[in-house]
């Protein structure tokens, strides 16, 4: 092939590759600094519901999350509130598998101010971003310590505004994973404590 043509047809793919190439969206999972989010928590577990609540400890590319130190649940801007319900329980061993589903909400708050002491505390604020949820948790019995995978899809994002811009979280069709530790807890009525972090699965 004379080099003309050559050089045209690496050209035409070239324009093809980025015709095809999805621009990354702006949410957990991707965009303005991928947004992978890191939260710490508690759960609380009242008969066939089970309550997972907290705050987000960091999120790349957005400082300013916390309104003063030390960063902890009294000076988030950031809360999350999860409300499930069990659907089945299989034990295995040692393990026990639990499934539950339910939704959960992330939450801007214009003053910090969220306790441990009050789970309802974390419902504080303007939600941020809503999202149905399935999760599966891997509880070691002899352990008492666990695992958690959260497979959420966004069903509304309002963002929020801090230190003069503007953000997204989540934008309804986008689905993400959140993935927590956990071990009983030592204060507070929640019985464990959890601390993790989100992963980006794209746009639907």
């Amino acid at each position: 092939m004379q080099w003309p043509a050559l050089r045209s047809t690496l050209v035409t793919i070239v324009v093809l590759v980025m015709l095809v190439t999805p621009a990354s969206s702006d949410g957990p999972g991707g965009g303005e600094g991928d947004r992978t989010m890191e939260v710490i928590g508690a759960v609380l577990n009242t008969g066939s519901s089970s309550a997972q609540y907290g705050y987000i400890s960091s999120i790349p590319g957005i400082p300013g999350i916390f309104a003063g130190s030390p960063p902890n649940e009294t000076t988030a801007l950031l809360t999350f509130y999860s409300d499930t319900t069990t659907l089945r329980v299989i034990n295995h061993g040692p393990l026990r598998i639990v499934n539950r589903e339910g939704t959960m909400a992330v939450y801007f708050r214009d003053t910090p101010g969220a306790d441990f002491a009050n789970p309802e505390s974390f419902r504080g604020g303007t939600p941020v971003m809503v999202s149905t949820l399935r999760h599966q948790v891997i509880l070691d019995t002899t352990t008492n310590q666990f695992t958690t995978i959260f497979l959420n899809t966004v069903t509304s994002g309002a963002g929020f505004t801090v230190g003069g811009r503007h953000h997204d979280l989540g934008k309804p069709g986008q689905t993400f994973r959140m993935t927590v530790f956990g071990r009983p807890s030592t204060s507070g009525p929640g019985q464990f404590v959890i601390a993790g972090y989100t992963a980006g699965m794209g746009a639907r």
